[in-house]
């Protein structure tokens, strides 16, 4: 029989034997290990890199609401927003507010990406914090 007939018969046998006899029983405690330190690297790879692109959206929805906080126009061109409706320390105070959350989220997204890039070897530019 030659070569390439005895490779056929083998994997015919092989198909008959299925997946679970072929793979699941005969694995060595090596390729076990193997096997489920990659499902694990590759299930957290997934989880931080969620983590910092739901940051980075956090950011940049952190950053819009700072911008709209001095955003005073009418919400028509019917309606007027008089000066003696805003109060200065009202405004400070939910500007500070935004500010520091808005800080609180980029340590908290260098952090997630200096660990990514820790774990995986992946880079991940860090943000600028002031």
């Amino acid at each position: 029989m030659s070569e390439e007939n005895q490779s056929i018969e083998t994997e015919v046998v092989d198909e008959a034997k299925g997946g679970f006899l072929q793979g699941s029983l005969k694995r060595s405690n090596r390729q076990i290990r193997e096997e489920r330190g990659e499902a694990i690297a590759e299930d957290l790879e997934i989880v931080y890199r969620r983590k910092v692109e739901d940051l980075e959206t956090e950011v940049k929805r952190g950053v819009t609401r700072q911008k709209n906080a001095f955003d005073f126009s009418p919400t028509n061109s019917q309606s007027l927003v008089m000066a003696k409706e805003l109060e200065s320390v009202d405004i400070l105070d939910k500007d500070l507010k935004l500010g520091e959350d808005l800080r609180a989220l980029k340590i908290r997204l260098n952090i997630a990406k200096e660990r990514y890039n820790f774990l995986f070897g992946h880079n991940y530019e860090l943000e600028t914090i002031v």
